[in-house]
């Protein structure tokens, strides 16, 4: 026979309450939730222990009933907790949760069907959400099921080949024209060297992202060989920024400095003297980072005063730097393998779909060689 924990509770928010318990039986331990509505912590409390005395009373032979949302909660607190995902990842898999709850609040795990699957897909994009987000719950919501199958704790996923995301639309690249490129550097090499300015550079000539920007050391700038080792990155979480590994473990690489972006590391370390040192950030103030949220914030502000608009015909943001570094690269002829490396892709099949196809220079061999097939 199952025994059961006396419980711990939680408030999630105001007047809502969730209660857990730790469920032992021949074949070992799990979690048993249960969420409701209490007006205290006293009333809380009472609603609890009765509800462990239903649960001791209808085990019987199987698992009792688990609510959804609060199994999903738990997943990600779970997850997180061994440090199988980052936090970050946590922060949106909490925002998909809250999308979903919109429609299946009170719903059991056992209960949900394929049906009640595609008709919140279908709700959540009448709601207003972009096709690239609801696809985006749904895969969060496809992994959730999956391990409550796995688990034994569900017969059947309710994800089936009719259960189908809304298509996501491949975002074109919007790096800046070789004009516009060199627009933005005359205006970075007229400026002083601030943050922002070395950030922007860090961005367009290195190809670093945002929080591989901000979590950048002045150990890892080598400026004698003229090369970055990027081997972290700042993530943020609730708000708050947080180091981390990078995004893939292909991200983790050596990147060449060109001379300019390197002579102005070299200015700006001089300008820090003995507060330059190996463990500092190179963007930070002392311990602290130069976050990537005041990364993006400060180069839309340098983006819309210049009026910067990239080949997608939108507005300049601090990734299409990373996008113009590749496809100035490979418009140069580099090789896309070693562009691959030099942006942490995973792969080069990766580099090759994003960006060859948008190149002049692309096209242009492309001609070439159509007419060395013809002759």
């Amino acid at each position: 026979m199952a025994t059961y924990s006396k419980g711990s509770l939680r408030e999630r928010s105001k007047g809502h309450w969730q209660a857990r318990f730790c469920r032992t039986d021949r074949n070992g331990s799990s979690i048993v939730t249960r969420s409701f509505e209490a007006t205290s912590r006293r009333a809380a409390t009472l609603i609890m222990e009765d509800i462990r005395r239903e649960l001791i009373e209808q085990d019987g032979d199987g698992a009792s009933s688990r609510e959804l949302i609060a199994y999903m909660l738990d997943y990600v607190d779970e997850r997180e907790r061994s440090q199988q995902i980052e936090a970050s990842t946590a922060t949106n898999y909490r925002s998909s949760i809250k999308h979903l709850a919109r429609y299946l609040e009170g719903y059991s795990i056992e209960e949900i069907t394929p049906e009640n699957v595609m008709d919140v897909q279908a709700a959540l994009l009448a709601d207003g959400l972009v096709a690239d987000t609801v696809a985006k719950d749904h895969r969060f919501f496809k992994q959730v099921m999956d391990c409550a199958c796995e688990m034994g704790h569900i017969h059947r996923s309710p994800f089936n080949k009719a259960t189908k995301p809304p298509k996501r639309r491949k975002p074109r690249p919007n790096a800046l024209d070789e004009r516009s490129r060199s627009m933005l550097l005359s205006v970075l090499d007229a400026s002083p060297t601030t943050k922002q300015s070395v950030a922007a550079r860090l961005g367009l000539l290195a190809g670093l992202r945002r929080e591989e920007v901000a979590g950048l050391r002045w150990g890892d700038v080598d400026l004698v060989a003229n090369r970055i080792r990027v081997g972290r990155a700042v993530g943020v979480s609730n708000g708050r920024p947080y180091l981390k590994g990078t995004k893939t473990e292909a991200g983790e690489r050596e990147v060449v400095l060109e001379k300019g972006l390197a002579d102005t590391l070299r200015s700006l370390r001089s300008s820090l003297g003995a507060s330059a040192r190996g463990d500092r950030y190179v963007l930070g103030d002392g311990d602290s980072f130069y976050t990537p949220d005041r990364i993006t914030k400060d180069f839309t502000s340098l983006a819309k005063a210049m009026n910067l608009i990239g080949t997608a015909g939108k507005r300049a943001t601090f990734h299409d730097l990373r996008d113009t570094f590749a496809t100035h690269l490979i418009s140069q002829g580099v090789n896309v393998k070693t562009v691959s490396y030099l942006l942490g892709h995973a792969n080069a099949a990766m580099t090759l779909n994003v960006y060859t196809s948008n190149t002049p220079a692309g096209m242009e061999s492309a001609a070439e060689a159509l007419e060395g097939l013809a002759g």
